[in-house]
């Protein structure tokens, strides 16, 4: 068989983050969407929070997230959607231990006019156990203008981060491979 020159360089290392998420086992999923309305005269911040209970243990633990919002103008003064202070807009934690974070900045949208943006993490591994009856939540926390409306919807995808015994056959050979293109050279 015939190797292409160069294929171990940088092949292993996607391969293995491709095999370790298809190789999870267990998985808990904090997913939630909501309008928020301002119906004040003044900007206001809100909080939201989701959060479950782990029914498993997943031992060590990846996944991944999103973050999505539609900010409009019902006033006609110009809409805004903004972090409070220096929190970020998305957090996501396990058992109290914060494994990642969305900040989408600034939103601006002109009179009667709409916005949105979408944010997303891939696939990580968060290095956080995460054990039976641990609690896996997400927190939004932000500013919105005054009558104004917001629709936000988040994701937080929690998996058991340890390949299957298949995986690491595949990983072993994607790396015997990848060892042998390098000795030729």
């Amino acid at each position: 068989m015939y190797v292409p020159k160069g294929l171990g360089k940088g092949f292993a290392v996607p391969l293995l983050g491709t095999v370790m998420i298809v190789s999870g086992a267990n998985a808990a999923l904090v997913s939630f969407s909501k309008v928020i309305t301002n119906n004040t005269l003044t900007e206001q911040v809100f909080e939201l929070s989701k959060e479950w209970t782990l029914t498993d243990s997943l031992g060590n633990t990846g996944g991944s997230g999103s973050l999505a919002i539609v900010l409009t103008d019902i006033r006609g003064g110009g809409a805004y959607l903004k972090a409070a202070g220096t929190s970020p807009i998305y957090t996501s934690f396990i058992n109290g231990t914060q494994v990642s974070l969305l900040n989408s900045g600034l939103l601006n949208v002109a009179p009667y006019g709409q916005t949105s943006l979408s944010k997303s993490y891939n696939f990580t591994n968060y290095n956080v156990s995460g054990n039976i009856n641990q609690i896996i939540h997400t927190q939004l926390k932000f500013i919105l203008s005054a009558g104004d409306q917001a629709v936000i919807s988040s994701t937080f995808e929690v998996v058991s981060f340890v390949p299957t015994p298949g995986a690491l056959a595949f990983i072993g050979i994607a790396c015997g491979v990848g060892l042998r293109g390098r000795r030729r050279n």
